[in-house]
């Protein structure tokens, strides 16, 4: 096979589409695209990263091909790409732009005369991430001509600035330090490991991980990713990464950083993601979201059910919640069919969140998901007091001893706290429970017993407290207890006076907790 001579060798630093088209230059003082044609290879293929078109331009170029293959970008379909060990998305790339930082392209053709077949398209410039000069710190400059030969990168068309003009450039650039989200995706390509949680996931999910929570952190929760610069994204992901680095913990801290500014702004509420979260939670939530993104969307979802209202059964971030751990007032308000105001006042009544509740929002007081579920479920079936006598069949006076015996509860709790209608309800669930027990525990007769009268009756004769008297039925201290079948709930309930007088000596202290 004839080879061209002189021999032009690669330089590791730069790409197989940087080299060929050097050697264009080099041996034809033309294009890339006529030279390829002549060799027989094709352009889509260089650009594909074919492994038989990089070796077939090694063998007539005298080349040893794994320097060159080392610092391919194949294409293994569906824009998805390999590059050394490190398989990521089309998005990884700079596509058909072409990056280039003026200096580097000025210390290229310091020495020669011949510019088109000296200037280099470093590997590195063609990676998102990079948009820094790691040597001369300069923020790298963009180039497209939207022009179908856009993919070729040639710097000789896309930058035909001349040397003068390049140093122009250079000392109008701005100057920054390459972000350490650069630093490591290079690194990484070298081999080089280290943070753990960034290791362990693909290279371009750590990468868009670091840039989406940076945008916020650095620009807010109205920014949005194509209205950012190069410089912009360099500042992004020099915010996230003290974050990104310590791994999930250090990414929750910041998740904690974007809550507290919420605050902060005033945000009420804590169903407003978007203007918590901003591009981070627009781009894990975006239904046109079809690759994975990694880690960061379940430590982003997890942060929301440890700390945010949520839902039972709502999609969040692409998978459904189970039970919440935290919901708002309003949202367990809304589903349990109950007034929020009211449901508050009854969880501060029962000490499930802070007397302070009254000041905020029930939209911005969260609560424990199964307790506030329960206490909502439990208004639903509320029963007011003043209908328990008619329920029960027992005075008001009986009634107010079943709820001072803790027989009935009030939906309140125990705190003797007032807080409206509710406070004045029972469970309904207790009242049916209880009338249940009436119906099937105490043996039912057509007549009184010899020597058995009513609860109230007894209470007379025996000068033994209401309250006693109820402990001693509903705990069976009582032996001796029967119900009159044409006589429903307490009114038909007859018990033996001279067993009632013994009561007070047969219960424990523990099962009377109030005053005789």
């Amino acid at each position: 096979m004839a080879r061209l001579f002189p021999r032009l060798p690669f330089v590791p630093d730069e790409t197989p589409l940087s080299w060929a088209a050097r050697l264009a230059a080099f041996h034809t003082g033309g294009r890339l695209v006529p030279f390829l044609n002549d060799l027989g290879i094709a352009l889509v293929d260089l650009v594909a990263g074919a492994t038989e078109a990089i070796t077939r331009l090694c063998d007539i170029a005298d080349q040893d091909p794994d320097p060159v293959l080392r610092n391919t970008i194949h294409a293994l379909g569906e824009r998805r790409f390999l590059l050394r060990d490190e398989p990521f998305a089309a998005e990884m790339t700079t596509g058909p732009e072409t990056r280039f930082c003026p200096a580097c392209l000025a210390e290229d053709e310091a020495d020669g005369y011949r510019p088109d077949a000296l200037r280099r398209g470093r590997l590195i410039w063609r990676l998102q991430p990079v948009r820094v000069c790691p040597v001369h710190h300069l923020t790298l400059i963009s180039r497209r001509l939207n022009r179908w030969d856009d993919i070729a990168h040639e710097l000789s068309v896309l930058v035909p600035e001349d040397q003068r003009a390049l140093l122009a450039l250079a000392e109008t650039a701005p100057v920054q330090q390459p972000s350490p989200l650069q630093d490591y995706v290079l690194a990484r390509l070298e081999g080089q490991s280290d943070p753990a949680w960034a290791d362990g996931q693909g290279i371009e999910q750590v990468t868009r991980a670091t840039e989406m929570l940076g945008g916020v952190l650095e620009f807010g929760t109205q920014a949005k990713p194509a209205e950012l610069s190069m410089t912009d994204w360099n500042r992004a992901s020099n915010s996230a990464w003290p974050y990104v680095r310590r791994g999930e913990a250090g990414v929750r801290s910041g998740l904690d950083m974007l809550q507290q500014r919420a605050v902060e702004r005033g945000m009420v509420g804590h169903r407003n993601r978007f203007a918590t979260f901003g591009m981070l939670y627009r781009w894990l939530s975006s239904p046109k979201l079809i690759k994975d993104p990694g880690p960061i969307r379940e430590v982003l979802r997890r942060h929301i059910i440890d700390t945010m209202d949520t839902k039972p059964g709502e999609v969040l971030l692409g998978e459904a919640v189970g039970i919440p751990k935290w919901s708002s007032i309003s949202s367990i308000a809304k589903s349990g069919g109950v007034h929020p105001l009211t449901l508050r006042d009854v969880l501060i009544a029962s000490r499930a969140i802070p007397p302070k509740a009254k000041d905020q929002s029930c939209s911005a007081t969260l609560v424990d998901f199964q307790i506030g579920h329960r206490v909502a479920l439990e208004m639903r079936r509320a029963v007011a007091v003043t209908a328990l006598p008619g329920l029960l069949n027992a005075s008001r006076p009986m009634v107010t001893c079943l709820i001072n015996t803790g027989l009935l509860a009030a939906l309140h709790g125990s705190n003797g706290q007032k807080q409206g209608k509710v406070s004045r309800s029972i469970d309904g669930l207790r009242v049916e429970a209880l009338i249940n027990k009436i119906n099937q525990t105490f043996q039912k007769v057509e007549t009184a017993p010899t020597g058995h009268v009513t609860l109230a009756k007894a209470a007379e004769m025996s000068r033994v407290p209401m309250e006693v008297i109820l402990i001693g039925v509903f705990r069976h201290y009582l032996e001796r207890v029967f119900r009159l079948q044409s006589e429903p709930g307490l009114g038909g309930l007859l018990v033996d006076p001279q067993e009632v007088k013994e009561l007070p000596a047969r219960i424990p202290d523990e099962d009377m907790p109030f005053v005789l």
